[in-house]
């Protein structure tokens, strides 16, 4: 008997040495294997694509079991994006971008019937400096939970706030993606301004609590967050901002960020090449608010 499956694979996930760790809900992640990598073609997808296949350090499954009535195709991609979010919201990790859908046999086979694309998640250079380990793999599937429950949930603006999520961590540009995640917040909080906004963020997160590991903590960047959604909004010039007389904010600030090498674990390379973001280097421009 054969059980509907969807899997994509994403890096940087340092899961142990088993082969296959079950997050619950029909969620696992699995190291690449004959069958996931079968999946792989070479008439939807690049050989660049091909290749990288091989070199995430996990896929993430899920599987719809018998004797459970099959869904349809976009009835597993919306649980199956829950569970990517579910990591995301954990810590951002590098997704291939690719999304198989098809019939898995209890045999071991695969049969390929759907290759979708997405463009790749891209986390910035504080995201990427730790792996994703034991730590949050322990509360992923509580998370994937709570996420399925305010996916079906009757909250147009909570279920927006994790799909505004997902399209920063797609979006190439850096202050896009700031716009979008900034977007999420307030779609939960409706701050009526930016002192609200920096109350609720506090509220939530803990002034204390450091966003940019030695650099800046939540109350520091809560109102440059904010002022960073008014400003792009309005198409103003980011770089008259730093000289503002009531809030200035330097957008272009720059911090030097410490060798990394040995904090981002054992997780895997998802490219060889160019990326979609760039590389950080010693001295990263980074707005306050990325």
């Amino acid at each position: 008997m054969s059980c509907q499956c969807m899997f994509s694979g994403v890096c940087d996930v340092d899961a142990g040495e088993d082969p296959e760790v079950n997050l619950g809900n029909g969620f696992s992640l699995v190291k690449p294997n004959e069958y996931l990598l079968s999946a792989r073609d070479s008439y939807s997808m690049t050989g660049r694509e091909v290749a990288e296949g091989v070199s995430v350090s996990r896929y993430l499954v899920y599987r719809h079991e018998p004797p459970v009535p099959r869904d349809t195709y976009e009835d597993i991609k919306a649980i199956f994006h829950c569970g990517l979010i579910a990591l995301q919201v954990l810590k951002p990790l590098r997704t291939l971008g690719v999304v198989f859908y098809g019939l898995h046999t209890r045999g071991g086979g695969f049969c390929l019937q759907r290759v979708e694309r997405r463009p790749p998640m891209e986390p910035g250079p504080w995201a990427l400096r730790k792996a994703f380990d034991r730590g949050p793999l322990i509360t992923v599937p509580s998370t994937i939970g709570r996420i399925r429950e305010i996916m079906r949930g009757p909250s147009a603006e909570r279920r927006n706030a994790f799909i505004l999520l997902q399209l920063g961590l797609e979006h190439f540009h850096p202050l896009i993606a700031g716009l979008l995640w900034v977007m999420g917040l307030e779609a939960v909080f409706n701050s009526a301004d930016k002192h609200d906004f920096k109350r609720k963020l506090c509220d939530y997160l803990g002034p204390a609590t450091e966003v940019l590991p030695g650099w800046k903590t939540v109350d520091e960047i809560a109102i440059h967050l904010y002022t960073l959604r008014n400003k792009l909004a309005h198409g103003v010039d980011l770089r008259k901002v730093a000289s503002d007389p009531k809030y200035p904010v330097d957008f272009f600030e720059k911090h030097t960020l410490p060798n990394s090498s040995e904090e981002r674990g054992q997780g895997g390379n998802c490219r060889s090449g160019p990326r979609a973001r760039h590389e950080p280097t010693g001295q990263e421009a980074c707005p306050t608010a990325c």
